[in-house]
């Protein structure tokens, strides 16, 4: 989305793979295991964002885009919000009941504006006391996936290395559609392993199918120069911005069902801004769905129950209307 200083959004194919680190050394792809889908029931959180001085004559303290909320479901799960506003407590008992968690792109100071040292917002610390969570969960034999879009990847690895100069600049401004470059390792990962995973890694690699829409990314060089990065992510993929310059586009972490993209495969179903150009067509679509498709069933590894259906519905999406809004967001949700 569209930022305002500081504020954090979201190669040929030689040079991609020339630009990426040696494999992770346990040099194990299967990691971490995935166990058998033990649910057809899975509920998702997706942590929500501080509301935005843009969002003229609308009341509330944070908001969820409806596209994300609508691409989880698109996947076969349903949504529950994680409030950037919760206690700690709450977010805890939340996350331990939920089967997968979402970072949303948008628009959200990681830092506080001036802050000097930096000091992290509320956004950053709430994403990683979720993100620590989830990695201490896993640590405990409970498979828990989580994923980053845009805003979400970034955090993603301000989570992982806790610097601010993790972000770098880029020109990814006005939106643009784009095609990926991919690494040598994205084949044998495991959200591109099986033989519809290939076949849309070609699509991918073909065709200009995914939306950006960002100011800050991630450099491929910082994988090289800060081991606490290559050692938790796998690069799959790499874009470049109108200027040229290469970002990392996709990763998946080796130890962990965490994955993330610089790109926005929600919008390609669900948002319809015409001074966007967000691509719609079929092989679009069938991105989108392949990646909500592969979250969700991620999810459904994931063993984690409310005690019964209504402790949970309280905490259900279904409980608040969306806004349309028409324009950049066809849709938020907004929390009070």
């Amino acid at each position: 989305m569209r930022t305002i200083v500081p504020l954090l959004l979201c190669l040929s194919a030689v040079s991609a793979l020339e630009a990426q680190p040696p494999p992770h050394p346990n040099n194990d792809h299967s990691r971490p295991h995935q166990p058998p889908q033990i649910t057809d029931r899975p509920v998702i959180g997706i942590l929500t964002l501080p509301m935005e001085s843009g969002f003229a004559n609308i009341t509330g303290n944070s908001y969820i885009a409806g596209s994300y909320v609508y691409w989880a479901q698109q996947g076969g799960a349903r949504v529950v919000p994680l409030r950037v506003d919760h206690s700690w407590t709450e977010l805890e008992y939340l996350v331990r009941n939920l089967n997968g968690v979402l970072f949303t792109g948008g628009g959200a100071d990681m830092y506080v504006p001036g802050s000097n040292p930096p000091e992290m917002t509320s956004y950053q610390e709430t994403g990683c006391f979720i993100y620590n969570l989830i990695k201490r969960l896993n640590d405990q034999g409970i498979y828990y996936p989580l994923w980053g879009t845009c805003l979400g990847f970034q955090l993603l690895h301000q989570c992982a290395r806790s610097n601010i100069t993790t972000l770098q600049r880029f020109d990814g401004e006005p939106p643009y559609a784009q095609r990926n470059h991919f690494t040598r390792s994205a084949s044998h990962s495991r959200l591109f392993r099986s033989k519809p995973g290939h076949y849309m890694m070609d699509l991918m690699a073909e065709e200009n199918l995914q939306l950006l829409s960002h100011n800050f990314g991630i450099a491929p060089w910082e994988y090289k120069s800060f081991h606490n990065l290559s050692d938790t992510y796998n690069v799959l993929a790499t874009m470049q911005d109108r200027n040229g310059n290469s970002f990392v586009s996709i990763i998946e972490a080796w130890d962990y069902p965490i994955y993330g993209t610089q790109f926005h495969p929600e919008k390609n179903i669900y948002e319809w801004d015409i001074t966007v150009p967000i691509p719609h067509g079929k092989n679009a679509v069938r991105m989108a769905t392949y990646l909500a498709d592969f979250f969700a069933s991620e999810a459904r590894r994931n063993p984690n129950q409310f005690t019964t259906e209504e402790e949970l519905k309280p905490w259900l999406i279904y409980n608040w209307d969306p806004l349309f809004l028409d324009g950049y967001f066809n849709q938020i949700f907004t929390f009070l």
